[in-house]
């Protein structure tokens, strides 16, 4: 019967000794896997909270410069209608004073033209001459009121319209030098409409020129502000993704904790039920030995006093035995060390000699398990410390290498959209220049024809006066006055007169004309040149900060390339490093316990197992 309950319980100590080992590793396991998912939700909180700051910043940034970029929008297409407005103005006002031009020097044409016929009549009209000059005079009346004609010139135009109403006679109207003082009121009317028109085409210009700027540098800010809206659109959206990562993380970080926590506790709760019904079945397995001990005790006293002395040199042993078993359980129950309880449990079925070598062999081990594990914590203090030192190295030295790389990179970026820009520029200015050398070829063009036309009426005029001048002034002249009497050559040389005097105050018209397109052109000429100049000044400029940007460009590349290079090293050197940390790192890291709470532990399992051992020793 003691047999069979000896076999029961070394069959369940050895059970629970296999239980109680699960129960350690799986613990170090569940605390160890614990720790590294606090850490890892930590790292995903900061990681969330860094995200959202981030998106705040980067959506207040887009609505921004979403306000900004329509606010300038809106400018823009302002400053579009506005110029359209000033355009078609400016159309309508060249429209008018080019017809009033023409009018005034079609009116001075015809009254010079009528005074010319009259003369040649001796001071009368013909009913065509009058119809053409009224005409003439009363289309003068929808000038009168031009923005450049002055108050003098304005009452010179009445007077003659009234004088027109009013002469009865055709001396009337021409006397007293009317004529001559409206031909020269209509000739500067003329002039200073010529130089309003000059004023205004060269306003238009102008404005044209300063629109066309402020629009490109309205459409430029948009451009770049659109650009900054799409990085900070594109930025946030990463974000979003990255926040939303890092929060699903979280949860199956938190929720993995969660899971481990509990297991850990039904695991600690498990084992302890586990070892207490060991407990109560080891003393019952024991209290059963003991009376089938004390029976067979009493059986044989009566046959042998050697069996007594025996017996009792055996109750001392187990005496002793009891109190190192107690001792050895209290220690892994004070320890919480399974090991040591099922240790304790297991020993209480073997002699008494075996139990000492059972102790002993325990502390054997646990002096080796302390020699292993110093040298393991030198070992990886030594290779930790290194690697460290090398990771912090690489990740200082890559962290340079980013940051000059991205330097050069968005400097490279800036560079290539300010060449843009400038040939940009450089291609607006020679397009604008061209539009400018067409407009003064065909200015040239039409001052050549104006030129060349007013020259041969000149010309001509002078010419005609020449020959009408021998005509007069010659024999034919002599004869004339010969054949006829007073009253004819008194006519004749009146006649002779006037013709010659419309002669020339055509030429003298024709001169002036010629003298005022000159000037006219001289002055757009130089316009045009200054204009050039400052094309060519300002194109040289911009091709030149371009060549000085490429070559920039140009160099920058050259660093971007070498840096990459380096970056490509310093991060697979990185990622060795980082690859040795993490082999390391199942070996080396922090464990829970700690390595000094676990030297102290053993320290304390090997003084109790050598006072066990002292123990048995004493009996």
């Amino acid at each position: 019967m003691a047999g069979k309950v000896t076999k029961e319980r070394d069959e369940a100590a050895k059970v629970f000794e296999e239980y109680a080992k699960f129960c350690d590793d799986e613990s170090v396991a569940k605390e160890y896997a614990i720790k590294d998912s606090k850490d890892a939700i930590e790292e995903y909180t900061a990681t969330t909270y860094d995200s959202k700051a981030i998106i705040e910043t980067e959506d207040s940034k887009v609505a921004d410069l979403s306000s900004k970029i329509s606010d300038t929008e809106s400018e823009l297409s302002t400053a579009n209608a506005l110029r359209n407005q000033e355009h078609e103005s400016f159309v309508k006002t060249e429209k008018e004073l080019l017809g009033t031009t023409e009018e005034l020097a079609g009116a001075q044409a015809e009254i010079k033209k009528a005074l010319s016929f009259i003369q040649a009549q001796g001071g009368k009209m013909s009913s065509q001459d009058r119809s053409v000059m009224n005409s003439v005079v009363q289309s003068l009346g929808g000038i009168v009121e031009a923005s450049f004609v002055t108050q003098k010139q304005k009452e010179h135009i009445a007077a003659l319209l009234q004088q027109s109403a009013d002469a009865q006679e055709d001396a009337a109207f021409m006397g007293e030098g009317g004529t001559d003082a409206i031909l020269n009121t209509l000739a500067d009317m003329e002039d200073k409409a010529e130089t309003s028109l000059s004023e205004v085409r060269k306003g238009e210009a102008e404005a044209q020129m300063n629109g066309a700027l402020l629009k490109q540098g309205l459409e430029n800010e948009i451009k770049n502000m659109k650009k900054e809206k799409g990085e900070s659109t594109s930025r946030s959206a990463s974000t979003k993704q990255k926040l939303a990562q890092a929060e699903e993380d979280l949860v199956a970080e938190q929720k993995g904790l969660a899971e481990d926590t509990a297991y850990l506790k039904d695991l600690k709760r498990d084992c302890q039920d586990r070892a207490q019904t060991f407990e109560v079945q080891t003393k019952d397995n024991n209290a059963e030995l003991t009376a089938l001990g004390k029976a067979k005790a009493i059986l044989l006293k009566k046959f042998a006093l050697v069996q007594t002395r025996t017996a009792t040199r055996n109750d001392a042993q187990d005496d002793a035995k009891a109190r190192v078993l107690k001792s050895i359980e209290q220690l892994g129950q004070r320890l919480h060390k399974t090991a040591l309880i099922a240790l304790a449990y297991r020993a209480a079925s073997d002699p008494f000699v075996k139990i000492r070598g059972m102790v002993e062999d325990m502390i054997a081990k646990l002096l080796q398990e302390a020699a292993e594990e110093a040298d393991q914590k030198a070992f990886c203090d030594e290779e930790l410390g290194q690697s460290k030192k090398a990771k912090a190295d690489k990740e200082g030295k890559l962290s340079k290498v980013n940051s000059r790389l991205e330097a050069a990179t968005s400097t490279t970026s800036k560079l290539t959209e300010e060449i843009s820009s400038l040939s940009k520029e450089v291609a607006e200015n020679d397009a604008a220049m061209k539009t400018a050398t067409d407009v003064r070829q065909k200015e040239k063009a039409e001052f050549m024809v104006v030129e060349k036309d007013l020259s041969e009426s000149q010309e001509a005029c002078a010419a005609a006066t020449e020959v009408l001048r021998e005509y007069y002034e010659g024999a034919s002249l002599v004869q004339t006055k010969a054949k006829s009497g007073s009253k004819e050559v008194e006519n004749a040389e009146r006649d002779a007169s006037g013709i010659l005097g419309m002669l020339e105050v055509a030429e003298s018209d024709f001169a002036t004309g010629l003298a005022e397109a000159r000037t006219v052109e001289s002055q757009s000429q130089d316009e045009y040149d200054k204009l050039a100049a400052d094309s060519k000044m300002l194109k040289t400029t911009k091709e030149l900060e371009i060549k000085g940007k490429l070559s920039e460009v140009k160099s920058l590349k050259v660093t971007v390339t070498d840096l990459s290079s380096d970056k490509d090293a310093l991060t697979g050197e990185l990622d060795a490093v980082l690859a040795y940390l993490d082999k390391l790192k199942p070996q080396c890291e922090v464990k829970v316990p700690s390595y000094a709470e676990r030297k102290a532990a053993r320290e304390q399992e090997i003084e109790g197992l050598k006072n066990a051992l002292e123990v048995l020793a004493a009996n």
